[in-house]
């Protein structure tokens, strides 16, 4: 039984609620095929293969799990899911390299078999195909269960082949590294009397200790499976996935969504494992129950670096934003794995925060998807389907009664003094009123930061974190904005290094940016303090275009992205007085302008709606200061 109501009942009822989308996203192909449309419908690609597994999963976890449970959307019957999940996980199982049965549109066949026959990402795709497999496997024909060991072990068989990578500047493989782990777990729990299955499990090992690997594990002589054999994490160790302050970068810039993920299918590996485990098996690659050695540097993850940018409602701030949609609480299920897991109280709160928040979101779109324009349509709705199944499974298995929630004010006691990340060039701030945090990207050359008002009123949600949003223009963005001049490109590259500094709580920056291909110069202050960020600059012009014949069309230095959001939140109210302007009572954006700020540039980016407010759009000025207050 679970602790936790909203876990075993909300969360089945919101996937319920989503089986609508699923039944209307349902492609027949002939009496044996079916597949889910996405991007890329039937095709032999992430945006085809990884749709179409994820949403067939969900559908047979559902028939599995909820029948009994919850009831489904008007329309929609356990019968029809039924047949849904089992026609497409034959096409997902047919398709594939090592069964071929039918090819997808394109003509090819997806997945992996050898090193010189593999598909990135593949394992991942595999993964939701065996854990559909698995919620199915009664009513599974012998041959249709003969083709998914085929499926399972061809890919498996693909990972002792093939080099483990590593490399953390730019574009960590942890993730990568995370989800081969995953599907040599699932191979294992099911296949554990294969005789490939011992070199599975050593290679099952090298990735995990090689997902978040730290430079620290070249000499950490602990031995991870005492009952297995002696070897070290050393032993293990390719290379480091992590930065030595912990921190990672994807995609160019680091931020927490693939800083955390890593948790999420170590987690999903640690569950294939309990959950699917083959009663045969007598223990010789399964270690009696004890999985944590499979979380691998999670904890030290955990405590260096995502609780210092953790907020009330669950959300991890996003200090370069983010390139896929925001406030997506896509951390929920690494939340899990540390609760269900490892016993975290801190991790069981912000669990029930997400979850609350996820629900929320649900109720914005009217027809039971996750979120409004999706950044991938079909894709993203079954990455987030995933990831609450999974939430509900890990309870399942791993239930959490007899925990008690941490209490927030507990929680960012502990986490109050300001924290700067030296290999991102990120501080923040945390304060009973507020969150702040500023980075200088190293890798995307972002310069940009905000504000986050901690206090309740009468617009925002109680414990939503999203008045101010996480947002980047050019290069720059929030707290510093732009200038646009005519005839010349926006953007900014730092002169210099920056200076950092924390004191307490609170953290003080002294920066010189070279802006529009080095027209301007911007040197400016911020700092962090009991009533907010204050910011100030002194910006020149260099002389390389000619002074005289540079045009300022628009000075949006001091710009906030604030929400404009049915979900993230609307109908803000603002009071406008020469310098100040005052939102929802509670943030005030002071400054030595002599007109008032502009609200505008409605857009929705990374599936949120936001308007920016410029302080100095009507007063162009070369010299700025800004108190960006909270109540």
């Amino acid at each position: 039984m679970m602790n936790l109501l909203l876990t075993a009942v909300s969360v089945l009822s919101m996937l319920s609620q989503f089986m609508g989308f699923v039944a209307g996203d349902y492609h027949y192909i002939n009496s044996d095929y079916a597949c889910f449309r996405g991007e890329n419908t039937m095709g032999s690609d992430e945006r085809g293969v990884r749709t179409n597994a994820d949403l067939s999963m969900v559908a047979a976890f559902m028939c599995r799990y909820a029948r009994d449970s919850v009831s489904l959307p008007a329309g929609v019957t356990y019968q029809q899911l039924d047949t849904m999940a089992e026609k497409t996980l034959v096409y997902a199982v047919s398709t594939h390299k090592a069964v071929r049965r039918m090819p997808c549109k394109d003509g090819k066949y997806w997945g992996s078999t050898s090193r010189k026959d593999c598909q990135w990402e593949s394992s991942l795709w595999a993964l939701s195909v065996a854990y559909s497999a698995f919620f199915q496997w009664n009513a599974l024909s012998d041959s249709m269960k003969a083709d998914v060991g085929r499926l399972l072990k061809a890919e498996c068989n693909y990972e002792l082949e093939r080099d483990i990578p590593t490399g953390y500047k730019y574009d960590t493989k942890a993730e990568e590294n995370g989800w081969e782990a995953g599907v040599l777990a699932v191979t294992l729990a099911l296949y554990p009397d294969d005789d490939l299955a011992p070199r599975w499990f050593e290679r099952m090992r090298e990735f995990v200790v090689n997902t978040y690997s730290h430079p620290s594990d070249a000499d950490n002589k602990s031995v991870i499976t005492p009952w297995y054999d002696g070897k070290t994490v050393a032993d293990l160790y390719k290379g480091a996935n992590l930065y030595p302050d912990w921190t990672l970068q994807n995609h160019g810039f680091f931020h927490t969504s693939y800083q955390n993920v890593v948790i999420q299918e170590l987690g999903e590996a640690v569950l294939a494992l309990k959950l699917m485990k083959n009663t045969r098996d007598k223990g010789t690659f399964l270690s009696r129950g004890n999985w944590t050695w499979m979380l691998h540097n999670c904890v030290e993850v955990e405590k260096n670096v995502l609780n210092w940018l953790t907020l009330p409602d669950g959300e991890q701030a996003m200090p370069n934003g983010n390139d896929w949609s925001l406030f997506l609480y896509d951390q929920v299920t690494s939340y899990s794995t540390l609760a269900c897991m490892l016993g975290d109280e801190d991790a069981l709160y912000f669990e029930r925060r997400c979850i609350e928040q996820i629900a929320r979101r649900q109720k914005t779109t009217g027809n039971g998807t996750w979120l409004l324009h999706p950044d991938v349509g079909a894709r993203r709705m079954g990455v987030q389907a995933h990831r609450l199944m999974m939430t509900w499974l890990m309870h399942h298995v791993f239930p959490t009664d007899g925990m008690k929630e941490t209490e927030w004010s507990d929680f960012a006691e502990r986490y109050s003094k300001a924290k700067y990340f030296p290999c991102q060039r990120i501080v923040r701030t945390l304060t009973d009123k507020y969150f702040a945090c500023f980075s200088f990207s190293s890798g995307k050359r972002s310069y940009t930061g905000y504000i986050e008002p901690l206090v309740k009123n009468s617009i925002q949600p109680a414990c939503s974190c999203s008045l101010v949003v996480p947002y980047r223009k050019y290069n720059t963005g929030n707290i510093v904005g732009y200038y646009d001049l005519e005839g010349i490109k926006t953007n900014a590259r730092l002169a210099g290094e920056p200076e950092i500094k924390t004191n307490g709580r609170y953290f003080s920056i002294n920066a010189l940016l070279a802006e529009n291909d080095s027209v301007l110069l911007r040197h400016f202050f911020l700092r962090s303090t009991p009533r907010g960020l204050e910011y100030s600059d002194d910006v020149k012009m260099t002389g390389k275009r000619g002074s005289d014949s540079i045009k300022i069309k628009a000075d949006r230095t001091g710009m906030l992205a604030v929400s404009d959001d049915v979900f993230a939140g609307q109908n803000h109210k603002f009071i406008y007085e020469n310098g100040k302007t005052v939102i929802d009572d509670i943030l005030t954006v002071e400054t030595n302008a002599d007109a008032c700020a502009v609200l505008k540039n409605k857009s929705t980016d990374n599936s949120v709606t936001t308007q920016k407010l410029y302080p100095f759009l009507k007063s162009a000025k070369m010299k700025h200061k800004v108190l960006y207050k909270v109540k």
